[in-house]
């Protein structure tokens, strides 16, 4: 993979005593050329674009039944939730303290509304992808009362294992959840999770790990924790306006 060597802070900042003890964040080729001043939290650029998938128990009806059995198909089937690992990037000569090596970003979409979850780790593993289900996904849908039918990943060994050893597996088998690994012939990308990292690229990251100057990994999820809770808010109120709204017309003009 092509990487690029970006300093970390300008050059009168980028220094710390000596220029024996500059601090360097490597990022994937690409990562930052957005102006700076375009990196704000705006949220609602997403809206735009349809975020609501219809759900597999609604396959095979007709539009009356979808439009009767609406209100109910999310208490009767649950939700279904995309998740993915992404590298972020890699950071070195951190004063005289090493870096914290790579960062990796595990997220979690909700196919059904939208709502997404996010945490930086210092490693790609099962364990962690295990963390932010029992952190972060399963108390949200605990509370909101919902259950969580299936999730979708990638075939890869964080998630997929021996059910009696993975921890990934075994966590969902516990939880009565379905696993449902994507990388198979004729099932389709975590696109969902992808397009949500892409947004966090762009308007989250770039600023916040600019923002002080002793980074660490703490510091940056309460930072990102505020900007996804931000996130979701605009998600449910798109919801709720889409639900709210009159259904289009169908009265068309007659001519006489």
């Amino acid at each position: 993979m092509m990487h690029e060597t970006i300093p970390f802070f300008p050059p009168a900042q980028s220094t710390y005593g000596d220029a024996s003890r500059a601090m360097w964040v490597y990022y994937p080729q690409g990562l930052l050329r957005r102006p700076a001043g375009e990196s704000g939290l705006c949220p609602d650029r997403l809206l735009e674009k349809p975020r609501f998938l219809a759900h597999r128990c609604m396959e095979g009806k007709s539009d009356l039944e979808e439009n009767k059995e609406k209100e109910g198909v999310i208490s009767n089937c649950g939700h279904a939730l995309s998740q993915e690992s992404f590298f972020l990037c890699a950071i070195k000569n951190f004063g005289d303290v090493p870096g914290t090596d790579c960062i990796y970003v595990e997220t979690v979409v909700d196919r059904d509304s939208g709502i997404a979850f996010a945490k930086v780790y210092s490693a790609r593993n099962a364990m962690n992808a295990v963390n932010i289900l029992a952190t972060r996904v399963a108390p949200y849908f605990e509370h909101q009362e919902i259950p969580i039918k299936e999730i979708h990943t990638r075939k890869t060994s964080e998630y997929c294992g021996l059910l009696p050893i993975h921890p990934f597996e075994t966590f969902l088998a516990a939880s009565q959840i379905r696993h449902l690994p994507m990388d198979q012939p004729g099932q389709p990308h975590n696109y969902l999770c992808e397009e949500f990292y892409r947004f966090l690229l762009k308007d989250f990251f770039p600023r916040a790990l600019r923002r002080t100057f002793h980074l660490s990994l703490d510091e940056l999820q309460n930072d990102l924790d505020a900007f996804v809770g931000a996130y979701n808010t605009l998600q449910m109120n798109h919801e709720n306006q889409m639900k709210s709204a009159p259904p289009p017309s169908t009265n068309f003009p007659v001519d006489l």
